[in-house]
């Protein structure tokens, strides 16, 4: 199941200050590898994003940047995109979550009148003894609690955040995390709202106040969601969005288990959201901490073979945005240069080439690969003209170093 890090960052100095104050001058920005992996951080913890010596990602999603780490962060990579952002039905039961949703809601004031109250939340009556007595949370995760979209007061509340959040000037835009097309709590409603919400008006609730955030943010700026896959064929989302984020991709969580999978999502995104029209590949280990290095390298090599796809790895939706310790060199920046043609189906796979290397990925049996010149595999470091792909592995083929 999808859940923010509870680790975000609470933004409580802005009561100070608010909310507002412009991003510091960078200093002059440090070379930056020449690459064309397309990485991101999915609920990054940015204060070890800030203190990596070498980590450059090219999107990152937060609860908030503070305009010092934002500057710091584009140090390494100027063309860094930061977006910011929560939910727009769900609360994490946490306090730092919690104060982060009401400190920027109130414009940097933790104090301020816009506030959780009990009866936003989405309850029903689990034992119909005609009493309200259980919050409707997702299957196994009682820490994270429904809000009911239609609920005036949680509306302003919600849309003031992504207001101040979408005015930032160092926030490339915003993302919304588990926007959700299935209800978790059919039949559920709330003490302010007499009538059951429904499957459609679950969805409908959420709808407006995503199409609500989409007129806050300018328009130059990037709307992203995640809702586990891709959304259904008919889901009115899409159309509110720049992009989204595929959780546990090659997992089978939300049952994007195959390359293909994830290539299809991919392909649909491009057809039903907003340009520029993007997906996050988000692979991870399902929580275990055990890094399968072919489910990395096929993840990486996935999302390098369409120019739309961005990868992500960490733990898992346990706990996102770790980069001590997931962060690696050499396929993180790896000097492959810009891709020369559009990926080709090959037998059992995919390839495709870039100025200085081949992306090969074996999907449905072993891919037999060779070159006119010799190349270095990255994942051992042997060297030749011909190499073999495993099934459900991918390589990376570069050209030896000049």
């Amino acid at each position: 199941m999808r859940v923010l890090s509870a680790a975000l960052a609470l933004c409580a100095i802005l009561a100070a200050s608010g909310c507002t104050s412009a991003p510091s001058e960078p200093t002059d920005p440090i070379e930056t590898p020449e690459r064309d992996t397309r990485l991101a951080l999915w609920l990054a913890k940015t204060d070890e994003l800030v203190s990596h010596d070498e980590a450059n990602y090219d999107l990152v999603f937060s609860g908030w940047f503070e305009p010092a780490d934002a500057a710091a962060i584009r140090e390494r990579l100027p063309a860094a995109r930061l977006l910011a952002g929560l939910t727009l039905s769900w609360v994490l039961d946490d306090p730092a979550w919690k104060g982060l949703l009401t400190t920027v809601a109130n414009d940097g004031d933790p104090n301020g009148p816009l506030q959780i109250t009990d009866d936003m939340y989405l309850m029903f009556d689990s034992d119909e003894d005609g009493e309200l007595d259980t919050h409707c949370s997702p299957p196994g995760w009682s820490n994270i609690l429904a809000m009911d979209p239609r609920h005036p007061d949680w509306r302003e509340l919600i849309l003031s955040f992504y207001g101040v959040a979408a005015s930032q000037p160092h926030h490339d835009g915003v993302v919304v995390d588990m926007l959700d097309a299935y209800p978790f709590c059919e039949g559920a409603w709330s003490e302010g709202v007499p009538e059951s919400l429904d499957a459609d008006a679950w969805v409908d609730g959420q709808e407006e106040l995503l199409s609500a955030v989409r007129d806050t943010v300018p328009s130059w700026k990037w709307v992203f969601a995640n809702a586990g896959r891709d959304f259904p064929e008919g889901s009115p989302f899409p159309q509110y969005l720049n992009g989204y984020l595929l959780e546990n991709a090659l997992g089978d969580l939300f049952g994007l288990e195959s390359v293909d999978g994830l290539m299809d999502s991919a392909e649909r995104s491009v057809l039903s959201t907003r340009e520029p029209h993007y997906v996050v590949y988000a692979v991870d280990t399902d929580n275990t901490g055990t890094i399968d290095l072919q489910r990395f390298r096929t993840g990486l090599a996935a999302s390098m073979l369409r120019d739309n796809t961005y990868f992500a790895f960490d733990l898992g939706p346990s706990d996102h945005g770790d980069v001590d310790g997931w962060w690696f060199s050499d396929y993180h920046g790896m000097a492959i240069g810009e891709p020369q043609s559009a990926y080709t189906a090959v037998s059992g796979g995919y390839r495709r080439e870039f100025e200085r290397g081949s992306v090969v990925v074996a999907t449905d049996g072993q891919v037999a690969v060779s070159f006119a010149e010799e190349r270095r595999d990255l994942a051992d470091g042997s060297t030749g003209t011909a190499f073999t792909v495993e099934q459900g592995d991918a390589r990376f083929f570069l050209l030896p170093d000049e």
